[in-house]
C-alpha cells in the first residue's frame, strides 16, 4: 500500500527522458507561438471594421442616390402634369364651346399663355412650385378654310423657391407638343 501512495502519476513519468524534452520542446513552442500571434486578432478585428465602415459608406451613398433619382422622378411627373393642364387650357381657350377663338399665324409672334399654380387662389394640389408656359401658333390654313395649330406646353416644377446661387434646389421641365385643327 505504501508503493501506491509513492507512485507518480504525472503523464511524462514513465515516459523516456527524450520523449520528455521533445513534449517540453511542444509546449515551448505552442507558449512561443502563441506569443507570436498575440497582435494578430486586433489586426482581424481593425479589418473586419475597416471593411464593415466601406461597405456602409457605399449603402449610404446607394440609398442617397435612389432618393434623388426618385426625387427627380416626382419632380418630372409633377412637370408633365403642369404642362398638361396648361395645354388643356389653352386647347378650351382655343376652342371654345359656342363661340370662336384663333390664334395668330405663324409669321406673327405666337399667342403665349403663362401659368402659376402655385400663385394666390390658384393653388392647385400636387402642382405646388410649378408653373407653365403654352405657345400657340396657326401654322397653315387649308383651300377649304380649315386651319391647323400647333400648341407647345412647356411645364417646370422645382423642389423650393429658385434663388439666384442656389445649389441645392433642384428643377425639372416637360415639354409637350399639340397639333389641332379646326371642324
Amino acid at each position: 500500500m505504501n508503493n501506491f501512495n509513492t507512485m507518480n502519476y504525472s503523464p511524462n513519468a514513465n515516459m523516456p527522458s527524450c520523449e520528455q524534452s521533445t513534449s517540453e520542446k511542444h509546449t515551448h513552442y505552442l507558449l512561443f507561438s502563441k506569443a507570436k500571434q498575440r497582435g494578430s486578432s486586433l489586426v482581424l478585428a481593425l479589418f473586419v471594421i475597416i471593411i464593415l465602415t466601406l461597405l456602409g459608406g457605399a449603402l449610404m451613398r446607394m440609398i442617397s442616390t435612389s432618393s434623388e433619382t426618385m426625387s427627380q422622378e416626382v419632380l418630372g411627373t409633377r412637370a408633365y402634369m403642369a404642362a398638361n393642364s396648361a395645354m388643356q387650357s389653352e386647347l378650351q381657350r382655343l376652342f371654345p364651346l359656342n363661340s370662336i377663338s384663333d390664334c395668330p399665324d405663324i409669321s406673327q409672334p405666337p399667342l403665349a399663355g403663362d401659368y402659376n399654380f402655385s400663385s394666390t387662389g390658384q393653388n392647385v394640389a400636387g402642382l405646388y412650385d410649378c408653373t407653365a408656359t403654352t405657345v400657340c401658333e396657326k401654322y397653315y390654313t387649308g383651300v377649304d378654310g380649315t386651319k391647323y395649330y400647333r400648341l407647345t406646353s412647356t411645364g417646370e416644377c422645382g423642389s423650393g423657391v429658385m434663388d439666384a446661387n442656389s445649389k441645392v434646389i433642384v428643377k425639372s421641365s416637360r415639354t409637350i407638343q399639340v397639333e389641332a385643327r379646326s371642324l
